[in-house]
């Protein structure tokens, strides 16, 4: 069970880095992130919350992103897709239209065709650098976690992480990039 004052100690990496208005909306997505996807768990069995927040520590502690927007769109970038706990138009009543615009962009079709999956895609190459950015954090944190997988979804995502998102990262991030290929190397070797 995490300790209630996690949330403080996040937020704590951000001080002197955002205005205390900004960390009391990184703490409101914080806490917003984690009721949403309480109960809900990843294949390896941790609480799925875990993952958007290590997307958001990722653009902190990894790239020093301070970006109080973006790491609000980390927070919450699943939690239109995979809960019901806020729509769209709630993002964007709650925290701007800029983070609203990214969560859109990141937010996948549910059960999504392979056309549909494709369009996602393209958008998400297409998209402004900062939601190219999250897109790539979330990435190099799935594939980080990818040995709890199954065989099929581990070949799946290496490949897809290959073929579309280290060039991606290559054109947008040189670290992303080097971790990308860093960690397929030390799943594929594992």
């Amino acid at each position: 069970m995490e300790d209630p004052r996690d949330s403080e100690v996040f937020l704590r990496r951000l001080r002197r880095r955002v205005s205390l208005h900004e960390r009391q909306l990184i703490d409101l997505a914080y806490r917003l992130s984690k009721y949403a996807h309480r109960g809900q768990t990843r294949d390896g069995g941790e609480r799925y919350f875990d993952h958007p927040k290590s997307v958001a520590l990722i653009l902190i502690d990894e790239l020093q992103i301070y970006d109080a927007d973006m790491i609000i769109t980390a927070l919450l970038h699943d939690v239109v897709e995979d809960t019901w706990m806020l729509s769209h138009k709630d993002v964007a009543l709650i925290f701007g239209t800029r983070v609203a615009r990214m969560v859109k962009l990141l937010t996948k079709d549910r059960n999504p065709t392979a056309v549909q999956k494709l369009r996602y895609l393209k958008r998400i190459a297409a998209a402004d650098e900062d939601v190219r950015i999250i897109k790539l954090a979330d990435r190099l944190h799935n594939v980080r976690t990818l040995s709890t997988c199954s065989a099929d979804k581990i070949s799946r995502n290496l490949n897809e992480t290959c073929d579309v998102f280290v060039p991606m990262a290559q054109k947008t991030n040189p670290y992303l990039a080097e971790q990308l290929r860093k960690a397929c190397a030390e799943i594929t070797e594992g």
